[in-house]
């Protein structure tokens, strides 16, 4: 009898745990894509994005809808390129054409959004283009996602000349004058100003017909290198926050003159990175 009554204990035990994850009675796509975030992420966008595209007015629960989205797909995008990839190129029989990365790009608008995916045959590579983000910027400036939304975006376009993308991040800054936004900002204001240090250290910009010492290269990167470093011991005030975490690390590499070995910025070839790497979960 204890031996039935313990095989019953199991089953019920496993039973509990395999609808542990379903949402209450009465609760929509988006409570049921919440709740699935952190164990079923690819299927939670499916249904928060899609209750973003139904609920596109509400004032209250669309801006949350949008960023959850964003941060999910900007999370997926490496992982749906490559299950494409393989599926295009690796896979047996596979037609091993962009059309083929195109069409998958397709298939993942419609399940998450038009728009959404944009297939970069250059670097054979199906990014997520922030629709949802430059939407909630649009749509509800005034919301408290609104911030998310315009750090992304400011994201996208540190790509260039210092004297373009620094102004970008002084503008972010000014809007959003406190809280985790703004430590955010800094960091990545840092972080290029870093950037900025390295490529004056080590190729300076291209110039023409004429070519610069290297301690002219030195004179001209060291005041970048300061200014990450102020940035950098600032932000450690914070002790308990990520980006304090994060600029303890890499003041200490700049210090000894030293970088951190990856380029957020500025080169043709950098990476801002995903929300995860900025303390976005």
């Amino acid at each position: 009898m204890k031996r039935i009554t313990d095989i019953a204990r199991i089953v019920c035990c496993l039973l509990v745990g395999t609808f542990l994850w379903v949402a209450p009675a009465g609760a929509d796509e988006l409570d049921q894509g919440k709740a699935l975030m952190k164990t079923q992420p690819e299927q939670a966008a499916e249904l928060i994005c899609r209750w973003a595209q139904a609920h596109p007015k509400e004032k209250k629960r669309t801006p949350e809808a949008l960023a959850l989205c964003g941060r999910l797909l900007d999370r997926l995008q490496d992982g749906l390129t490559e299950r494409a990839e393989k599926k295009c190129y690796w896979a047996k029989g596979a037609p091993r054409t962009p059309a083929c990365m195109q069409a998958e790009a397709q298939g993942l608008n419609a399940r998450f959004g038009s728009g959404s995916f944009a297939y970069e045959h250059a670097i054979t590579y199906i990014p997520y283009t922030g629709v949802q983000y430059r939407r909630l910027l649009s749509d509800f400036p005034k919301s408290s996602w609104a911030a998310e939304a315009d750090f992304y975006t400011l994201l996208r376009e540190v790509r260039g000349h210092p004297d373009k993308v620094l102004p970008r991040i002084k503008a972010f800054l000014k809007r959003r004058p406190r809280g985790e936004w703004n430590r955010r900002g800094r960091l990545l204001w840092a972080r290029v100003n870093e950037d900025v240090w390295f490529v004056h250290r080590k190729w300076s910009w291209v110039l023409f017909n004429s070519a610069i010492a290297p301690d002219e290269l030195l004179i001209r990167a060291e005041p970048y290198r300061q200014e990450a470093l102020r940035t950098y011991r600032d932000l450690m005030k914070d002790k308990k926050s990520f980006e304090g975490r994060a600029a303890a690390q890499e003041f200490l590499k700049l210090q000894a003159q030293q970088e951190d070995g990856v380029t957020y910025s500025i080169v043709n070839d950098s990476s801002p990175g995903t929300l995860d790497k900025w303390g976005i979960q």
